[in-house]
C-alpha cells in the first residue's frame, strides 16, 4: 500500500472531508453553506466549517484504502520560509482541496472537501493565507497553528 507521501507524489489526496496535520492526525470537516441575501460576494450565501473528533491517518486508512482522489493544483504561492501553499480541485467539480508542503514538496499539512468547490486563489497576508473558492468565500489557513476558519467577505479584487 502506498503511503501519503508517495500518493502525493502522484497527485492524489485523501479524497474525504477532512484536514491532515503532521504528525498523521485526521480531523474530519465539513463546509455548509445557509442562505444569507446579504453576501451577495458569495451568491448569497454564507458558509462555515465544522469539526469532527479527530482520529489518526492509520485509522481512517484502516477502515478503507479507496479513499484517494486525483487532484490537480490551480495555483502555488511560496513562503519564505521554503513552504508552498498549494490550491485546486479534485476529480469532481465539487471537490476542492489546499495543502502545504515544505521545500521537498513533503506534505506538511492538507484540506479536501467534497463541498467547497475547487479553489483558485491564494495570497498572504502577514502569518495568514487566504485560499479563495469559486463559491468566492476564502479558508484562511493561520501559519503559526494550522487552524482555519472562512471569510465570507471579498478578500481577493473582482477583477483578476
Amino acid at each position: 500500500m502506498k503511503g501519503l507521501q508517495e500518493r502525493w507524489s502522484d497527485g492524489q489526496l485523501i479524497g474525504l472531508d477532512i484536514m491532515y496535520r503532521q504528525p498523521g492526525v485526521i480531523e474530519p470537516i465539513a463546509i455548509d453553506s445557509i442562505e444569507n441575501t446579504e453576501l451577495t460576494h458569495t451568491y448569497g450565501r454564507a458558509y462555515s466549517l465544522s469539526r469532527e473528533a479527530k482520529t489518526t491517518l492509520g485509522e481512517l486508512l484502516g477502515e478503507d484504502d479507496d479513499v484517494w482522489a486525483q487532484v490537480q493544483v490551480n495555483h502555488k504561492l511560496s513562503l519564505s520560509n521554503g513552504q508552498v501553499v498549494l490550491c485546486g480541485e479534485g476529480e469532481m467539480g465539487n471537490e476542492g482541496f489546499i495543502a502545504r508542503t515544505d521545500a521537498r514538496n513533503h506534505l506538511e499539512w492538507f484540506l479536501f472537501s467534497t463541498t467547497a468547490n475547487p479553489f483558485v486563489a491564494i495570497k498572504q497576508e502577514g502569518d495568514l493565507v487566504y485560499v479563495q473558492s469559486t463559491h468566492n468565500f476564502c479558508v484562511v489557513l493561520n501559519l503559526l497553528d494550522d487552524d482555519v476558519l472562512i471569510v465570507n467577505e471579498s478578500v481577493f479584487q473582482a477583477a483578476r
